[in-house]
C-alpha cells in the first residue's frame, strides 16, 4: 500500500505545472495545506511549532465537537440508519477523538493505528461473542474480558495500538442490544465508517495549524534510526560466521529512500529545464522589443 501511494505521488509530481512537492496550479497556501496530508515525514518545510496551550486546547475542543457532531448528524438523519434503527455513533469514537484532535502527533493517533486497531478489535469482539453465545449465563461475562485481551495482543503483533479500540472489542464481546442488530457486520458497520470519518475530519482540521498524520502506514524515520543497530548486528554476525536478515531489511529501506529522493530530484530538474526554456524565450522577446525601440528612436534622426 505504501508503495502504491508513493508511486501515485511521484506520478503527480511528474505532471506539467508541478515543482517538487508543490502544485503550481494551486495557491501556495492551498498547496502547502494539501501537501501536509502526505504526512510529516514527507513535509518539505519546517513543521510549525505547536500553538500556545490555551489556543490548542480550544482548537482541540472545537475540532472534536465537529467530529462527534458529524457522527451524530449521520446517526440522526441517515435514511438507512433511521429506517432500520441501526447503531452508528458508538462510544469508542469519543475516545478516538481525544487522540486524533488533542495529540495528533502521537503514534496512537495515526491513521494506521486508528483504522486497523478498530477493525481488529471489532473482529475479535464479534468472534468472542459467537464463542460464548451458547455458554451458560454464569460464564458469558468472560466474553468481554477475552475480547479485550486478545485484541490488545493482536494490536501489539501488528504494531497498531489504539486504546479506544479496547472499548470496541469490549462492546463487541458483550454484544448489547444495539450491536446485536448488526451482528457479524459489526466490523464493517459501524466501526469502519466511524474510523474513516474520524481520520478524514482529522486530516481536514488538524492540518490548519499542524501536520497530520506523522505517517500513513510505515514510519520511515523509525527505519532510519534502526540502521546503525542493524549495521552493528551485521558486523557481529560476520565475525561469528552467520549473517542475519537485518542487512537486507536495512538495504531495502535505504533503497526506498534513495529511489524517492532520486525521483524528486528528477522532477525538480525537469521543472528547472522547462523554466530555463521559458526564460530563454522571454529574453529573446525582450531583445526583439529592444531592437524595435532602438530603430524607432533612430528614425526621426534619419528623417
Amino acid at each position: 500500500m505504501n508503495f502504491v501511494l508513493r508511486r501515485f505521488v511521484q506520478w503527480v509530481k511528474s505532471l506539467p505545472g508541478t515543482r517538487g512537492h508543490r502544485m503550481l496550479w494551486l495557491p501556495r497556501s492551498v498547496s502547502d495545506y494539501v501537501h501536509r496530508m502526505r504526512g510529516a515525514q514527507h513535509y518539505k518545510h519546517d513543521i510549525p511549532p505547536p500553538p500556545p496551550v490555551l489556543v490548542w486546547s480550544l482548537f482541540s475542543a472545537l475540532t472534536s465537537f465537529i467530529s462527534i457532531m458529524v457522527l451524530g448528524l449521520i446517526h440522526k438523519y441517515g435514511a438507512a440508519i433511521r429506517n432500520h434503527n441501526l447503531p452508528f455513533a458508538i462510544a469508542p469514537a469519543g475516545a478516538s477523538a481525544v487522540l486524533i484532535f488533542a495529540v495528533p502527533a502521537s503514534p496512537l493517533a495515526q491513521p494506521r493505528n486508528v483504522i486497523i486497531g478498530h477493525i481488529i478489535a471489532a473482529l475479535v469482539g464479534t468472534f468472542a461473542h459467537a464463542l460464548f453465545l451458547h455458554v451458560e449465563d454464569s460464564l458469558r461475562w468472560l466474553s468481554g474480558a477475552l475480547a479485550v485481551s486478545v485484541a490488545i495482543g493482536l494490536m501489539g503483533l501488528t504494531n497498531c495500538y489504539h486504546p479506544p479500540a479496547g472499548a470496541t472489542a469490549f462492546i463487541g464481546g458483550y454484544f448489547g442490544p444495539d450491536i446485536q442488530r448488526v451482528g457479524w457486520w459489526y466490523p464493517l458497520f459501524p466501526v469502519l465508517p466511524v474510523a474513516l470519518i474520524m481520520v478524514g475530519i482529522g486530516l481536514i482540521v488538524n492540518n490548519v495549524c499542524r501536520v497530520y498524520p506523522v505517517y500513513w502506514f510505515t514510519p520511515v524515520h523509525v527505519r532510519r534510526q534502526q540502521d546503525p543497530i542493524d549495521a552493528g548486528a551485521k558486523t557481529e554476525d560476520i565475525e561469528s560466521g552467520s549473517v542475519s536478515g537485518s542487512e537486507s531489511n536495512a538495504s531495502n529501506a535505504e533503497n526506498d529512500v534513495n529511489d524517492e529522493a532520486g525521483n524528486e530530484m528528477e522532477a525538480e530538474m525537469a521543472w528547472l529545464r522547462a523554466r530555463v526554456r521559458e526564460l530563454e524565450r522571454e529574453t529573446h522577446v525582450l531583445r526583439h522589443d529592444h531592437r524595435i525601440s532602438q530603430i524607432q528612436t533612430a528614425l526621426p534622426d534619419i528623417a
